[in-house]
């Protein structure tokens, strides 16, 4: 009898991607933990952990890494975290600094971040490096601000 072992290589996303997730979620959570029902909510991002590859987790999508050479890897392109803090009561109010961590994350292709009531001032020099960008989602939040024109190629 005759096995055959073969290892396909690993297909996840690169470490700093799954840092800056886990960097926002640690934010997020801090800035709900005064919420009535924070301990409902906190499921939410239960799959965001160190342990697991972020391609699997919950609002996340991934896709090939197109622009390396290995065909093995894979990038976040996709962020849905739209109504994220909707059923929160009293609703939180993220400061836009928190997005701070996904302006490292330029295989973005879209980004939807609307109705969470993020104040402040839009981050336009991080939107800027987000090049891959061809949906960004915000409304229903509480920001100032213009968009970068680089955004709009």
């Amino acid at each position: 009898m005759v096995m055959e072992i073969s290892f396909l290589p690993s297909l996840s996303c690169p470490e700093y991607q799954k840092q800056a997730f886990l960097q926002i979620k640690s934010s997020v959570l801090a800035n709900i933990a005064h919420s009535l029902n924070s301990s409902e909510y906190s499921h939410k991002l239960q799959s965001w952990n160190s342990s697991s590859d972020c391609c699997g987790w919950d609002f996340v999508e991934c896709s090939t890494d197109h622009t390396s050479n290995n065909s093995t890897s894979r990038v976040v392109t996709i962020l849905y975290l739209r109504e994220l803090f909707w059923d929160l009561s009293p609703q939180p109010r993220e400061e836009s600094s928190m997005l701070a961590p996904f302006f490292h994350i330029r295989s973005l292709e879209e980004l939807h971040i609307s109705h969470n009531n993020i104040q402040g001032e839009i981050l336009g020099d991080g939107l800027a490096n987000l090049s891959n960008l061809v949906h960004l989602g915000m409304h229903e939040n509480n920001l100032s601000g213009s968009i970068p024109p680089q955004l709009f190629h």
